[in-house]
Parts: C-alpha cells; sequence; structure tokens
C-alpha cells in the first residue's frame, strides 16, 4: 500500500538504493569537520563578525557555540530515532509533519544553490591575491566543475580525499592559532569590555547586546555542518549507534578549533580600526603575526580547505534531494529526476547536477557579498525547526529506538531555540524579508498538496531496524 501512495503522489515505486555500508565512522565524522570546514568557517565569517560586534566577535562564538551543542544533541537525538540521507528535512517531517518538512526541503534547496557558491568565490578571491592573472569568477566556477566531477563518483574515495585535505586545514588553523596567541596586542577585556571601531578615525565605542547577537548567526554559519553525518546513515555502518556520536565530535572539534582562532586572531589586533575596515581581516592579521611568507603559505592551506569544505558540503545537499524525492515531495517526475541513483555509482547524479548548474551561475555572475549573513538567517531557521522537533518527538514517539538521548531534556532544545530567536530578531529585515517569502511560498505550496505528500514518506531500513512509522 505504502508503494502505491508513493506512485500516487508523484513519488517512486521502488526506490533505487544508495551505496549501503560503503563509510565507516571515520569517513562520515572526515566528511563532517569537512563540511565545518573550521580554517574555511573562520576566515570565511570572521570580517562579518568583527563589523557588527567588534572585539566581541569573541562573546558572538561563545554564544553561538552553546546554541550549537543544544543542537548538536538535538540532532544525534532524533537522528538516531529517524536515520535517513533526508537527515534534518526527514527529522521536521516525521516529528512536525510533511507540510514542516517539505519547507526544510526548499530551505536546503535554497542553501545547495547558494552556500557552495558563496565558499569557491571566496576560494577564488583568495586565489586571486596570489595570483592575480586567474578571474575570480571563472575560477570559482572551475573550482565548482571539479567539486561536481568528484562528487559524481562513488562516496568511499571521495570521503577519502576530503579527509586527506581535512587533515592539511586542521594544520594550518592550528600554526595561524598558535602565532596569534604568540603575538597579543589587544588593549583592554574583549569578554568584559567588548570595543567597535566607528566613523573615519575608527574611535572606539562599547558594543551592546543587540550589536552582539547580530554577530551570533555568523558565528553559527561558521559553526554549521555538525550535522553532516545524519546525511550518510544510509551510506555508514553501525549509523544508529555511531552517527549520533559523530555529530556530536564534530561540533566539539568546530567549537574547540574555531573558538581558539577567533581568541588569538582578536587578541593579536593591532589596530582595531584598520583591521575591521579591511576587507579580509584574518589575511591583515596574519600578516602581522606571520609575515608576507608566512600568510601566503596559509592562504593557500585556506584555499585548500575552502575547496575540501564545498566539496563536503555538496555531497551532503544532493541526499537531501534524493530523500525528498524518495518521499514524493517534488512535483511529479522531479521526483524520479532527484531519486536516481547512479547503478554505477550509487550516488544522486541529478541532484548535483542541479547543485552545478545553481552554483554554477552564481560563482559566475555574482560576488556574494551579502550571502553569508542570508545563508545565517535560513540556517539557523532551520535550527529552530529541527529543535522543536526534538521537543515534539519525546511526545509522538515515546517508543520509538534512539541510541543517544541528551542528558538534561529538554534544556538542550529550548536553550538553541531561545538563542536562535533573539539571534534572529536582531538581524537585516532584507534578510528576514526574503527568508519569510521563501517559507510562505514553500509553506502555500505544501498545503495546497495536502494528502498528497502525507501518502509520500518511505521508510529506510538502517541496519535492518526500520525507523517509527508518521503518526
Amino acid at each position: 500500500m505504502k508503494d502505491e501512495a508513493a506512485a500516487h503522489s508523484g513519488g517512486i515505486e521502488k526506490a533505487p538504493s544508495l551505496a549501503r555500508g560503503a563509510l565507516k565512522p571515520i569517513n562520515v565524522l572526515a566528511i563532517a569537520v569537512a563540511a565545518i570546514s573550521p580554517t574555511t568557517s573562520v576566515f570565511l565569517v570572521y570580517g562579518a563578525g568583527l563589523a557588527s560586534a567588534g572585539t566581541g566577535v569573541i562573546l558572538a562564538f561563545v554564544i553561538g557555540g552553546l546554541i550549537a551543542i543544544g543542537m548538536a544533541m538535538s540532532y544525534a537525538e532524533v537522528g538516531s530515532l529517524f536515520p535517513s540521507a533526508g537527515g534534518a528535512y526527514t527529522i521536521v517531517r516525521k516529528a512536525l509533519g510533511p507540510v514542516a518538512g517539505g519547507v526544510t526541503n526548499i530551505l536546503f534547496l535554497v542553501l545547495g544553490i547558494v552556500v557552495t557558491a558563496s565558499i569557491v568565490v571566496a576560494a577564488a578571491t583568495f586565489l586571486n591575491s596570489l595570483v592575480p592573472a586567474l578571474p575570480v569568477n571563472w575560477t570559482a566556477f572551475a573550482m565548482m566543475a571539479i567539486i561536481t566531477m568528484l562528487s559524481l563518483e562513488r562516496i568511499s574515495p571521495t570521503s577519502w580525499v576530503t579527509g586527506a585535505m581535512l587533515v592539511l586545514e586542521l594544520a594550518v588553523i592550528t600554526v595561524f592559532t598558535f602565532f596569534a596567541f604568540a603575538h597579543p596586542a589587544l588593549g583592554g577585556n574583549p569578554l568584559t569590555h567588548p570595543v567597535m571601531a566607528t566613523g573615519a578615525k575608527g574611535a572606539l565605542v562599547s558594543v551592546g547586546a543587540g550589536a552582539l547577537m547580530i554577530a551570533v548567526v555568523p558565528a553559527l554559519f561558521a559553526y554549521n555542518g555538525y550535522d553532516w553525518p545524519l546525511y550518510f546513515a544510509e551510506e555508514s555502518t553501525e549509523a544508529r549507534r555511531k552517527l549520533p556520536r559523530a555529530v556530536l565530535l564534530a561540533a566539539g572539534i568546530a567549537i574547540l578549533f574555531e573558538l581558539a582562532a577567533v581568541v588569538g586572531a582578536t587578541l593579536a589586533i593591532r589596530n582595531l580600526g584598520a583591521v575591521s575596515a579591511n576587507a579580509s581581516p584574518l589575511t591583515l592579521i596574519a600578516e602581522q603575526v606571520m609575515g608576507a611568507t608566512g600568510a601566503k603559505i596559509l592562504l593557500i592551506g585556506v584555499i585548500i580547505a575552502m575547496f575540501d569544505t564545498g566539496l563536503a558540503g555538496n555531497l551532503a545537499y544532493a541526499r537531501i534531494y534524493y530523500a525528498s524525492g524518495r518521499d514524493g515531495m517534488w512535483p511529479g517526475p522531479l521526483n524520479r529526476f532527484f531519486s536516481h541513483v547512479s547503478p554505477r555509482t550509487q550516488v544522486p547524479v541529478y541532484g548535483f547536477l542541479v547543485l552545478f548548474v545553481g552554483n554554477g551561475i552564481l560563482s559566475i555572475f555574482t560576488s556574494l557579498n551579502n550571502l553569508i549573513t542570508f545563508t545565517g538567517v535560513v540556517i539557523v531557521v532551520i535550527y529552530l525547526l529541527v529543535a522543536i522537533s526534538a521537543l515534539v518527538s519525546r511526545v509522538r514517539f515515546k517508543e520509538g529506538e534512539r541510541s543517544f538521548r541528551m542528558p538534561v531534556w529538554p534544556v538542550p532544545p529550548l536553550l538553541a531555540i531561545v538563542g536562535v530567536a533573539i539571534a534572529l530578531s536582531q538581524q537585516a529585515r532584507s534578510d528576514l524579508i526574503v527568508t519569510a517569502i521563501i517559507l510562505l511560498i514553500a509553506g502555500g505550496y505544501y498545503l495546497a498538496r495536502g494528502r498528497s505528500i502525507r501518502a509520500g514518506a518511505v521508510d529506510v531500513a538502517v541496519e535492518d531496524m526500520a525507523a517509527p512509522e508518521e503518526a
């Protein structure tokens, strides 16, 4: 009956399978940490945090870290209850219903065609500073093409590629952090009295709570990616038991490396006004603490790290679209399109092609200067939905099998909800309006589809243990 319902709703009668058991926990952890990429994250968002909160960027990353811990626990618990390639999409669909799940799916579609482009453009910009002859946009497009080719191959060897680049990037951010701590120059105490530079002369003023919370969203963007193990549940060994641990471990690694780098970089600031006004503040700090040659070597590592982040992120987005296509969440033929799996490589090839087209176009035609805050808003909306799911799932699925139960429930998801709500209240109105429009259009579409999307969900057996039926 379920297969018939799925076919009726525009889904597929028998979804092709991903490569079961292709990944070990260490491979999945490597992909997750590469997706977070402490090096990429800090170099990508530190400037936005510094511009919003000055030296309060340290407190913003501390607050973001606390929210990330609450979210990691929420992802780990509900992810162990509903293991699926859909990850957060499946969590929200199962816990809150197909309309909320559909909205989450569309938010991931937006992220998928924006985030990777923003990362490769940033990487190409850094590369252009080293080799001016390389045009930024076309170099970014070439990077996206290489990422797509690697993504289309079997997941196991691709995961080892991401792991090798990850080792290099962790070494890069560790060296930078060491040099930054070895050259303290900042006056005052950024924890008790954060300040920011204003005006042409860079006068220092105290940072208010509102400015601090604005910087929390870039911090959350920086930490984002610890949920990545969930998207490989159907391709992993011991998924129910090991993947929640991988989520928590990935979050811990991200917070440790990124917070250390942010603290070190901030303490090494010699002139807050000059650093805040610089287009790449961490590059300037690196030149001051490591010298010109050291900074260039560091930038090479940052470029590799950013490429690795783009690859790791790309791997997950296509799997989300695959799972939602299997559930019949897309219009008509698009369900078969997104859920198609290559018989040779066992990866969702068409999802990767959509990602290539979307990110490729953005790479060529936009500088993406304002997308960090926008994508940060989209990410925290997904956080909000997952945190609510972590609360609801304890009520709706009391007897569901969980290999991980978060301590002091419901404190972690409540902490995340409160933190995310406050952070959202301080964001740019334009970002909030665009996100609200996406939510309204997606919600209206899935409400209009009504019963057809309720009939399409597919329960996937992971290690011969089926996820609980949707109530």
